[in-house]
């Protein structure tokens, strides 16, 4: 099966000015997606999860957005709970229909300054 990674052009646009350590981080995640798509999450070191949370005034946006999100390991990861390692930073992609194509939106502290989720605008998600 073939999986393929889209960059949206806003987070081209800026993964040419990340540090090298950062954007390794994410071709690492683009090399073991296409390789394992997303069927399986314990493959991949970080968390994976859907950007969404029942009863959050973004639930719509991200919902029908189809937003999920990579723990990247930026600074560091943190094991948590003992089945999964979470980190500051998180890679959003949208991940339409579960199919095998993914588009990635940008990357971001996990946490706005306020402690609320961070969600990309809808800017982001423009192509």
């Amino acid at each position: 099966m073939q999986y393929t990674v889209e960059f949206l052009p806003r987070f081209a646009q800026e993964f040419g000015n990340f540090p090298e350590e950062h954007q390794n981080k994410v071709l690492d995640f683009i090399r073991t997606f296409q390789i394992h798509g997303l069927s399986d999450f314990s493959i991949y070191e970080g968390k994976i999860a859907p950007s969404w949370v029942s009863g959050s005034p973004e639930y719509y946006f991200a919902r029908s957005n189809a937003l999920w999100h990579y723990h990247i390991g930026i600074p560091a990861y943190t094991q948590r709970h003992g089945r999964y390692k979470t980190s500051d930073m998180v890679l959003h992609f949208q991940w339409k229909n579960k199919g095998n194509h993914i588009s990635l939106v940008d990357m971001y502290d996990h946490y706005t300054s306020e402690g609320r989720f961070y969600l990309p605008s809808g800017h982001y998600l423009d192509r």
